[in-house]
Parts: structure tokens; sequence; C-alpha cells
């Protein structure tokens, strides 16, 4: 894509339709002290499901602020993927600067425009056709110093027939940390492909998240989208988009949030079913804590015949201080189509907590356990490594670590 500089420093000023508007100029915009992949940073990665301990059996790609820290293919899957940071993907195969900026656009809103005018990272993946991974690549973006804006691109290529799993684990160094991360992602899965894509993040109070995705599935092509956030964060904002372009195309959007503090978090969904046959699910499940306050928005337009759809929130209230909105949007154009959403809102029961307590918990350990069993990860179709890895963080997170 051709990307005009006039218009993008004029998108400089362009706030995002939803969320919190954020002052880009408050953000530094270098590093204050050089990245070290010491013990912290690998915790830190652990605790966003990125084993940097395994990296040597595992295909892993390692950002640490702006610059690449580590990467590595095994030999196992030299002839099957190719992972690499954007910057060398451009330079080795001229087609990828097409498929930059042709799922999202630069101009949608400053962050968007920031990122095309001063991405520093980010990496190209490419899973060969026909080629079926049967251990997970991993990747983790890290930010390391104080108030900087960690901003990147990532292409996600799934050819032809082709089957892997993909972790991105995001996070900090200091949970007081100040900053922002914006991280554009464009995922392309071909003709019968099947991608499963899990994100996890980890942030603190004063961290402001801003990811802009977009994703275009062919023919027979199936994408579980999986989005993890535990804990506090200053301000997120996000919606990604889904086109089903190819016939009996399906995308699975999962999110799984755990929101404490005064985090503000506006958290979006939004597909286009295209091809005929195709289906399209967003699925939230989310708790909100403290003063947190959460907008969960979902859109589903079907424009294909024999199309399927469905939206769902689940939300659970733990204060009276917290927040939760719930705004689910279907629009059908054809009469073939079956569009659907229900959403929820409330408290842990009084009768559940009764009866755990019957059985010798205290009061809070109920309430931790009907917690846990509420972000139940189960529905996401991932490894049962990386589940039960999940499931290990989400404890961490609702017992306050």
């Amino acid at each position: 894509m051709q990307i005009d500089e006039g218009r993008l420093r004029e998108a400089l000023g362009k706030p995002a339709e939803h969320g919190e508007d954020l002052d880009l100029d408050e953000f530094e915009r270098e590093p204050g002290v050089r990245a070290e992949v010491d013990e912290d940073v690998r915790r830190r990665s652990l605790e966003v499901g990125v084993d940097l301990g395994k990296a040597s059996s595992l295909t892993t790609f390692l950002q640490v602020d702006h610059e690449i820290a580590y990467r590595a293919i095994q030999k196992q899957f030299q002839g099957d993927i190719e992972l690499m940071p954007i910057q060398e993907a451009v330079e080795k195969h001229p087609w990828v600067r097409e498929h930059l900026w042709s799922l999202v656009s630069p101009y949608a809103d400053k962050y968007t425009a920031y990122n095309a005018l001063k991405s520093a990272g980010g990496f190209f993946l490419r899973i060969l056709e026909g080629r079926r991974l049967h251990m997970p690549i991993q990747a983790c973006f890290l930010s390391y110093s104080p108030g900087i804006i960690q901003s990147v691109h990532n292409i996600i290529v799934a050819e032809p027939g082709s089957e892997a799993c993909v972790i991105t684990g995001c996070t900090m160094r200091r949970r007081d940390q100040r900053g922002l991360h914006i991280g554009v992602t464009e995922i392309f899965i071909g003709p019968g492909a099947r991608l499963n894509y899990t994100m996890v993040h980890r942030w603190g109070p004063s961290f402001h998240v801003r990811p802009r995705t977009g994703i275009a599935l062919d023919e027979g092509a199936v994408l579980s989208y999986n989005y993890v956030l535990l804990g506090a964060v200053g301000s997120f904002q996000s919606k990604p988009s889904a086109v089903l372009k190819g016939g009996n195309a399906a995308v699975s959007m999962n999110n799984v949030i755990y929101l404490d503090g005064s985090s503000r978090m506006d958290l979006g969904g939004d597909c286009l079913i295209a091809g005929r046959g195709c289906r399209a699910e967003l699925i939230t499940s989310a708790v909100a804590s403290g003063r947190a306050k959460l907008a969960v928005r979902g859109r589903v337009v079907c424009e294909a015949d024999d199309g399927r759809g469905h939206i769902s929130c689940r939300g659970l209230m733990l204060s009276d201080e917290a927040e939760v909105y719930a705004i689910p949007e279907l629009v059908s154009r054809r009469m073939s189509a079956s569009l659907t959403h229900e959403a929820a809102i409330g408290r842990i029961s009084e009768d559940q907590l009764v009866y755990l307590m019957a059985r010798g918990f205290s009061r809070e350990e109920a309430e931790s356990i009907i917690v846990r069993g509420f972000l139940d990860v189960s529905s996401l179709n991932l490894p049962s490594f990386l589940e039960e890895s999940i499931k290990k963080i989400i404890d961490l997170a609702v017992k306050g670590f």
C-alpha cells in the first residue's frame, strides 16, 4: 500500500472512535536504558505464557523495547515456517510490502498513524503451504524502559492447508511502569488453513495499550483468535476486524478478561461474513473488580447466504464501583442468515458461596474458586500444555500476584 505521509501527520491528531484519548507527546520516543534479557525478563515473559527457558526447543521471537533480543527456528521446522523481523521480511520478500496496511488503515486514528510513521519492530511469520506444526510458535513483546512508546507491526501468513498454534505474550518490566504499547497485526489465513492465535497480556495501572488487528480468511479457513488480559491496565482500546471472504470460513474471537484497580478498557470485535456458509463467533467472559470500567462491543454483519453469527458477553461484577457495558450489534442482509446474541451481567451467586463454604472453604477461597471457573479457557481449543499454562496465570492474577 502506498502511504501518504501528509495524511498520516493529519491523522496524528485523530482520536480513536472509542476509548480514552491519549496525548502521544507525553511519552518518550526512545528507550532510556539498554535492555537486558535477565531473569526478571524471563519471569515476566512466563507470566504471559511465553517460556524463554524453552527457547532452545520452541520457535521463539522476543522483542524488548525496540530491540529484537532473540529469535530462533528449530531445525525440524526450517522448511515449514519463516519467522523474522518485519523489516527483514520486507527486504527478503518484496510481496510482504503489499500486505502491510492492507487490512488495517494507517489513517484510522493517531495510533495507526504513529505506527506507520515510527514503527520500531515486530515480526513476520509465514507458515508454508501444507505444513502442520505440532509445536507452538511463541513471541513476546516486553516494554523495559519507563515512559516509552513501543510500536510494532506484525504480519502473519498461514498458507493454504497449513496449521499452527501461535502464542503472543505482552507485558512490561515493572508493574508501576508508565508507557504505551501500539501493536498493529495483520493476519492472512489461506484456503483450508487453520490457525490458533492466542494473546496473553499483563500490564499495570499506568500503562496504556492500543492493539489494531485486521484479519482475512479465505475459503475453508479456520481461525481461533483468543485474547486474555489479567489484572490492571491504565487504558486499553481495541476492536479487531475480520473479513470472511471465502466460503465456509470460520472465526471465533474469544476474550477472557480479569480487570481490577481503576482500569479502563474498551474491547470489541467486528466480523463481516462475505462468503457463503461462513461462521463467526464473538465470545467474552469478563470479571470486573475495584473501580474497573469495561465496555464490550461486538458486531457481526452478514452479506452472504447461509451465514451464521453469534455474540455472547458474560460479565461478573465483584464491586459496586466497577462497571461492565455490553453492546452487541447484528446486521443481516440475507434471508438465509442466522444471527444471535446474548449478554448477562451479574454478581457471584450467594447460593454458590454457601455451597462451597459448607464444604470447608472460607468465603475468600470460595469467591476465588468461582472466579477461576468463570474464566474457564477450555472452550478456546488450546493445546493442553498452553491451557494449563494460562490457568496458572489466571490463578496468579486472581490471588493478586
